[in-house]
């Protein structure tokens, strides 16, 4: 606009405020704009399904070179990591749209962008056992080191008990971070049970603008908690405790990766900005591919015109063969020319149930997976690799993927294998043994070795790079 350049600044760690993400809209300094320009502008946080979670709106604000408006606190950081996360953060991803128009009655053209910003991470784990823990005195410091590979001790924690109400003696953990180098950091801990399966007591986030003075870390539970399920936590009398730190290590990738001109409009001064198409993530314009989504949907949902029935045992679904064909390389086999009479306008599903069909069906038709759950991805993965849909295989693997766990990661791993997906059964292997002592020491792993002793002396050939 008006030779004009423009950014936008994301703090997601905060700038003023450390408690709020803050967001603000730049003027860079460019050499031909005017010295001044108003501009309409909304910043807002977008769900995964481009909904508006929260959105902020400045009205004719006037934008000198080297000028910025925006909010220190944008919206509250506590929110978003730990309230709504799943609503804020899909994939760990947050997502922020600018949207911005020059005032007064000019002929503008709508151009949208989509940019990305990548942040790596540095995540650090150990297990910490604390042994004769029912001989632990109050104000009594256990201590642990966290060393770097070289020996460079990295952090240092101590575990100690301090009264509470009624005579209860609360769990601490006080910190020391040496590594000067980062903003902040997260902590998690989990309790290890006697069956090696993790139960997390909690997660904080501290920052580390002042390297040498202490955190403290709250483990949620008293003495006398633990002492009342010692079979559970205390084999031995020893207390095990996985301790995760996350440090956010600096951005990798930021950039523009898409640029599009939409139209050609008067603009007014009155113009809602909501009627600016919308963008999704991949920075493609979205309004016609969501009108020809919600088409498709309702082909598949109405059945108009449909010349072929899916029957599982308790229901039966209307599709049309052309779709079937084009998304599956089994379906079009299916309908060829030589099966045509063999098919007889209906296939027997009986293999999978009427819930994985539906969910199978609706993302042939509109690429839309609604709702999963770990058992219905699981289901769906297999559908998926039996009718060769691999984009639907691919997001199956990649959720199961983002909730892996000590106590299902020996399953999907067999899934894995025994459907030759050897890119999804390399990550699960490297889940495994990542996660060291929390799945070799859990009976899940035993039962695994028994019946699986091919798969786990793959991993042993792993750990010990044979």
């Amino acid at each position: 606009m008006e030779n004009t350049k423009w950014s936008l600044s994301l703090y997601p760690a905060g700038e003023e405020n450390e408690n709020y993400i803050a967001c603000y809209l730049n003027r860079e300094a460019e050499i031909e704009g005017p010295e001044s320009i108003e501009i309409d502008y909304a910043l807002e946080i977008l769900g995964s399904d481009g909904s508006v979670l929260k959105k902020r709106s400045g009205a004719k604000n006037a934008f000198e070179k080297e000028s910025f408006w925006g909010w220190p606190e944008f919206v509250e950081r506590t929110r978003v990591l730990q309230l709504k996360k799943d609503l804020f953060l899909p994939q760990n991803t947050l997502t922020v749209r600018c949207r911005m128009r020059r005032c007064g009655n000019r002929r503008q053209e709508c151009v949208q962008m989509c940019a990305k910003s990548v942040i790596n991470f540095e995540k650090m784990s150990f297990v910490w056992d604390i042994e004769k823990f029912s001989c632990l005195k109050l104000d009594q410091r256990i201590p642990f080191e966290m060393k770097s590979s070289s020996k460079k001790v990295l952090m240092t924690l101590n575990l100690f008990l301090c009264q509470g109400q009624h005579s209860n003696d609360i769990i601490f953990i006080d910190i020391n971070c040496f590594i000067k180098n980062y903003k902040y950091f997260f902590f998690r801990v989990f309790l290890i049970d006697d069956g090696g399966d993790i139960n997390e007591c909690g997660q904080r986030e501290f920052w580390n603008n002042k390297p040498d003075q202490n955190k403290v870390f709250n483990l949620g539970f008293t003495k006398r908690e633990l002492l009342g399920k010692k079979s559970l936590y205390l084999k031995e009398d020893t207390l095990s405790l996985h301790c995760e730190c996350v440090f956010p290590t600096g951005i990798s990738f930021e950039g523009i990766v898409s640029t599009e001109i939409e139209l050609t409009l008067s603009q007014i001064e009155n113009v809602d900005m909501r009627s600016v198409p919308k963008f999704n993530m991949s920075g493609k314009q979205s309004d016609d591919a969501s009108s020809l989504k919600e088409d498709f949907k309702h082909l598949y949902t109405e059945g108009t015109l449909s010349d072929i029935t899916l029957c599982t045992e308790t229901e039966s679904f209307n599709a049309h063969s052309a779709v079937l064909c084009a998304r599956s390389p089994v379906f079009k086999a299916m309908f060829s020319d030589d099966m045509k009479e063999q098919t007889k306008g209906s296939v027997d599903i009986v293999d999978l149930d009427a819930d994985t069909v539906r969910r199978m069906l609706l993302y042939m038709y509109t690429d839309i997976l609604e709702d999963l759950q770990w058992e219905s991805t699981l289901r769906l993965y297999e559908a998926a690799d039996k009718y060769e849909i691999l984009t639907l295989r691919k997001k199956c693997s990649h959720f199961l993927e983002d909730h892996l766990s000590p106590t299902n990661a020996c399953d999907v791993l067999v899934l894995a294998d025994r459907h030759h997906d050897n890119d999804f059964k390399a990550v699960v292997q490297t889940y495994i043994i990542e996660g060291g002592k929390f799945v070799f020491c859990s009976e899940k792993w035993k039962m695994f070795m028994k019946n699986n002793s091919e798969l786990a002396a793959e991993i042993m050939h792993k750990i010990w790079g044979y």
